[in-house]
Order: C-alpha cells, then sequence, then structure tokens
C-alpha cells in the first residue's frame, strides 16, 4: 500500500509559476544635483567718447559748381564741335559752335531799332530848335518823341533776346556780318564727360545738353538718420575701401519724411578731403567726451521706480538708478550715480535679487 505525497502549499505554487519579468525593479537612485547657474561676470563702465552710438546710410552729393551742362538758349543747329570726351577744359573754353534763328533776328531788330533811334534823335534835337524860334509846331516834336520812344522800345526786347544768348548790343553787327555762328563755352573747369551733338542737328532750346562737364567743388554729405544726434558727438564717414573721413555737421532738416520717419543731415568734410560724388558709405556717430558712460545693454534693467544697473559694492552688489541716455546695438548709454571704472553686472536679471537697494 503506496503511501499520499503531502499536499505543496498553494502560494508557493503561484510564485513559482510567476514570470521573471513581472518581479520588482530594483530602486532607481535619485537624480544629482544640477549646480546652480554661474553668476553673470562684472563689467567696467567706460567712458562713452569714442563709442558708436549710430550708424545711417550716407551718399557724397556733388557740389553746384561742380558740374555743368552746355544747352542752347534757344532752337539751334550744331555748326561745330570744338571738344571730345575725356578732354579737360577751363571755364569759357569753346566747346561747340551753333545758328540760333531767334538771336540771328534779334540781332536785326536790335541793329534796325539801332539805326532808328539815332535817326529819330537827330530829327528831335532839330525839331527842339525849330520850336524854340516859332518855325514848328509843338504836335510835330511830340510826333517824333513818340517814334524814338518805339524806336528804343524794340531795341530794348531785341537786346534781351541776345543777352539770353549771352550777347551784348555791340555783337548785333557782328553776328550779321559773318556766318552767324554762336560759340558755346564751358560754365566751370572740369573734364568733359559727355558729347550728345552731331553737325548739322537741331537742337530744342530746354533739351538734352549737348555737351557735360564734371568738375571739383566742395561736396557735402548726406545721411538718413532714423533717431535724434546727441550732443558734443563725433561725426565719421567710413567708406567701402575703409577710409574714414572726419566729418562736421552743417545742418538738419526741420522735416520728418513722413514714409519712414527718418531726416536728412547733411555734414562736410574737411579742407582737401578727396571726394568723388556718388560715393556711398556710412555716417558713424561717436560719443564725444562728457556723454555718461558706456555699458552693456543687458546691464541696464528696469524696475517701478526707473531704470537701474548692478554695481559691484562691499559689502555686496547694489542696485543704481541710472538715466538712460541712448542705446546702439550691444551698449547704453546712462547717466547716474557711476563713475568710469565702476564693475556693473553684465546682466543685471541675473544679479537683481541678490543686490541691495
Amino acid at each position: 500500500m503506496r503511501r499520499a505525497r503531502p499536499a505543496v502549499p498553494l502560494a508557493f505554487l503561484l510564485a513559482a509559476l510567476l514570470p521573471a519579468c513581472k518581479r520588482a525593479p530594483p530602486p532607481v537612485a535619485p537624480p544629482a544635483e544640477t549646480p546652480p547657474s554661474a553668476a553673470t561676470p562684472w563689467v567696467k563702465a567706460r567712458p562713452a567718447e569714442g563709442v558708436s552710438l549710430l550708424e545711417a546710410p550716407a551718399t557724397v552729393l556733388p557740389a553746384p559748381e561742380s558740374s555743368g551742362n552746355v544747352v542752347p538758349p534757344f532752337r539751334a543747329r550744331v555748326a561745330r564741335v570744338h571738344v571730345r570726351p575725356g578732354e579737360r577744359v577751363k571755364k569759357g573754353q569753346p566747346v561747340c559752335e551753333v545758328v540760333m534763328p531767334e538771336v540771328m533776328q534779334a540781332a536785326g531788330v536790335y541793329s534796325a531799332a539801332t539805326t532808328r533811334v539815332r535817326a529819330y534823335q537827330r530829327r528831335k534835337e532839330q525839331l527842339e530848335v525849330l520850336k524854340r524860334e516859332g518855325l514848328v509846331r509843338a504836335a510835330d516834336l511830340l510826333e517824333v518823341e513818340t517814334r524814338l520812344a518805339e524806336a528804343r522800345a524794340d531795341q530794348q526786347g531785341a537786346l534781351a533776346t541776345l543777352r539770353v544768348a549771352g550777347l551784348e548790343g555791340a555783337d548785333a553787327a557782328r553776328l550779321l556780318s559773318g556766318p552767324g555762328n554762336l560759340t558755346l563755352r564751358s560754365p566751370i573747369d572740369g573734364v568733359i564727360t559727355e558729347v550728345r551733338a552731331s553737325l548739322g542737328e537741331t537742337r530744342e532750346a530746354g533739351g538734352e545738353p549737348v555737351a557735360r562737364v564734371a568738375g571739383e567743388g566742395e561736396v557735402r554729405i548726406e545721411a538718413r538718420l532714423s533717431r535724434a544726434l546727441p550732443p558734443r558727438a563725433r561725426y565719421v564717414l567710413a567708406l567701402a575701401s575703409g577710409e574714414r573721413q572726419p566729418l562736421e555737421l552743417v545742418g538738419r532738416a526741420p522735416v520728418v519724411d513722413g514714409r519712414d520717419g527718418t531726416t536728412l543731415a547733411w555734414f562736410a568734410p574737411p579742407a582737401g578731403a578727396r571726394l568723388t560724388p556718388g560715393m556711398a558709405g556710412r555716417l558713424v556717430v561717436e560719443l564725444g567726451e562728457g556723454n555718461g558712460l558706456a555699458v552693456p545693454a543687458r546691464a541696464v534693467a528696469l524696475a517701478p521706480e526707473g531704470a537701474y544697473v548692478v554695481v559691484n559694492r562691499s559689502p555686496r552688489p547694489a542696485r543704481v538708478q541710472v538715466q538712460v541716455l541712448a542705446t546702439s546695438g550691444a551698449d547704453a548709454l546712462v547717466r547716474g550715480e557711476l563713475k568710469a571704472g565702476d564693475e556693473v553686472a553684465a546682466d543685471a536679471a541675473l544679479q537683481a535679487e541678490g543686490a541691495g537697494r
């Protein structure tokens, strides 16, 4: 007779049947504490002198006396051209010869009127003598005086046309006795940059110039500014070539361009500066002495009572109220209880909590 096996506890069977993957995971170590971020570095407040506060596009403008156009004042036919592009000319040097019918007509009217004026003047003198002797009527003298006034009026009208063409009354006879050519001359010293004239071509008054002349003169620099200029600033023209020219403020437009809110300002280079009209560059506005102190822009923070910086003072950093005069890129121009060399927090927000007031 066999003996019965002892009964296995139910709890033991269930534990053996559970898969190994259901076992409890090992305990996880707590994450290491993240070290606090490093405090912001300290930087020294420096004098604002030489700090670039503003840059603006600038263009070199020609002087009025540095360019000239040779244009006939009346309709003209080109008879001769004296110059070629690239040729250097002096003021008053002949550029081309033209025939202007209106001027020729005015010369004829002037000469005829001058002849009548002389004749009527002699007749008037004769009648005045006869009138004193009672041999002529006053009406005869009055008629001659009227004719004399009409002749003088014609003479003056023709003379006005001649003067527009650069001539005087004495030139009328010479013009009529020759081929009628009038010489157009260069208005300035310079170089001929363009000649647009063909022999026999007729040009209308006020049309394209027969020739253009470019010369030298005192240029101006025009810049378009987006903000007001600080007092005691220095101005420099920076060219693409790397050249830098100091400038002097001449004036600023009293009106604002409604399209972009900018204003125009004009500057003069030093005497003898070689700047070619049309050159483009940048106007650099540098702060001069007495314009406050320069600190990083992030060194300035705002509080209900105003702007402040955090100054490294003993026994702990302190807030110092400042007035922000201007900002430019990474720099801010401030004024307050600061002096050059004081250390301020490069980022006031990182030092504000621990700084005393």
